[in-house]
């Protein structure tokens, strides 16, 4: 909901109506990175980026070693918990 349909909004003072905006826009912006997703999504954009940085010093081989914990990971956790899971339900 924009801060501009707000039925309180005409009658906030035109001087304080830059500042609420910029207090709106801050609140909405925590609570988008407070979501889990996001931050998940951040932390993994970051450490590919810092990955990828040995690449623009010509270290192609670094990049892919540095990289392999992002493709590894996921299958073998879920090899991991497929296995689990099979052991106790057999």
């Amino acid at each position: 909901m924009s801060v501009h349909r707000h039925p309180w909004w005409p009658y906030v003072p035109p001087e304080g109506r830059n500042r609420l905006r910029r207090q709106v826009r801050r609140q909405r912006l925590w609570a988008w990175l407070r979501q889990r997703r996001v931050r998940i999504g951040l932390a993994l954009g970051v450490y590919v980026a810092l990955c990828l940085l040995p690449l623009l010093l010509g270290e192609p081989t670094l990049v892919l070693v540095a990289l392999l914990p992002v493709l590894l990971v996921p299958p073998v956790g879920y090899l991991a918990y497929r296995l689990t899971w099979l052991e106790f339900h057999r």
